[in-house]
């Protein structure tokens, strides 16, 4: 061990005394640790970019976990105030479907002329035994228990609560309040944020004819749109991104472009099926938007290290 480094000593010296040949070493190896330094830092910056995202991907995912869960308490809060009417509940178990069909009316152009958007109420008396319900209306008579959640409906997409109607330990029968899912996107852009929800082609078959007819356009892969519900250039960029960069960003459950960032979370209906896509995002230019917030934090990282890097080239030369 001492020989060789007897040997290294004599052999630094020997470099030493050829000026030419140890200021080239020195710059060379300068140069390297540079291209190092630069190379760790910029990997950092993207990895500190990217932990920003996937942490405002969640966010966003929060926020809609919130949002859903607000409006299925108000639904509540609104079918009890309902059930408050005594008429309403005699009416129910008599199965009277002159009054609940005047009163339902009434009701939603109510809940119409207050703005709540797309807001829908009906009664399913269990006295009913001649109309023909769908699947879970039935299931929901035969459990007697709540059931929310987004459902595929003749008439559109929308997010449902559905409430036993008790009168002591008697079951009356259900109350269904509903909302279209386009709602969601009054809830987002009341924060400066975009929101469009993307359906499945294959649940399409759900919908009237009246329902879909001209009204949703396909996106990319298997996902359309409700065309006129929707912010046409916050989709349209999904349609510029094209089908494999749709299918990496979805997999990583976020993406931008020049104009928007994007987030993807997969919607499932009352029963578990895989319906479609909420699609969160905003501008890349929103004023104190986290990607502005982002993009200055790494121009400054890039900043002070072009300023470290010049400033070691100027003290070698």
């Amino acid at each position: 061990m001492f020989s060789l480094i007897k040997k290294l000593q004599e052999l630094l010296a020997r470099v030493q005394k050829n000026k030419g040949l140890w200021f080239t070493i020195i710059t060379v190896v300068s140069v390297l640790g540079i291209i190092i330094f630069m190379y760790f830092i910029l990997n950092m910056t993207s990895s500190v970019k990217e932990k920003v995202y996937v942490s405002i991907t969640s966010s966003y995912f929060k926020s809609l976990e919130t949002t859903l869960l607000a409006k299925k308490q108000k639904y509540i809060e609104i079918s009890e105030a309902i059930l408050t009417n005594g008429r309403l509940l005699e009416a129910i178990q008599q199965n009277d479907a002159v009054f609940l069909d005047k009163y339902t009316t009434s009701l939603n152009e109510i809940y119409a002329k207050n703005d709540l958007r797309a807001l829908t109420i009906n009664f399913f008396p269990v006295a009913d035994t001649t109309s023909v319900q769908r699947d879970t209306i039935t299931s929901t008579m035969r459990s007697k228990s709540q059931v929310s959640g987004i459902e595929v409906e003749q008439s559109g997409v929308y997010i449902t609560l559905i409430q036993p109607i008790m009168s002591g330990e008697n079951f009356l029968g259900l109350i269904e309040i509903k909302q279209s899912i386009n709602s969601l996107k009054d809830d987002f852009e009341a924060n400066n944020n975009n929101f469009v929800f993307l359906l499945d082609k294959k649940m399409l078959v759900k919908l009237s004819l009246q329902a879909k007819s001209g009204r949703y356009k396909d996106v990319v892969a298997d996902y359309t749109v409700y065309q006129s519900a929707y912010n046409s250039k916050f989709y349209g960029k999904i349609i510029e991104s094209g089908p494999e960069l749709f299918a990496y960003e979805r997999r990583i459950g976020y993406g931008e472009d020049d104009t928007y960032f994007r987030t993807f979370k997969k919607a499932t209906d009352i029963n578990g099926a895989d319906i479609g896509l909420y699609v969160i995002g905003e501008g890349v230019e929103k004023n104190n938007g986290f990607l502005n917030i982002v993009k200055g934090m790494i121009n400054s990282i890039a900043s002070v290290s072009l300023g470290l890097v010049v400033s070691i080239l100027l003290f070698m030369f």
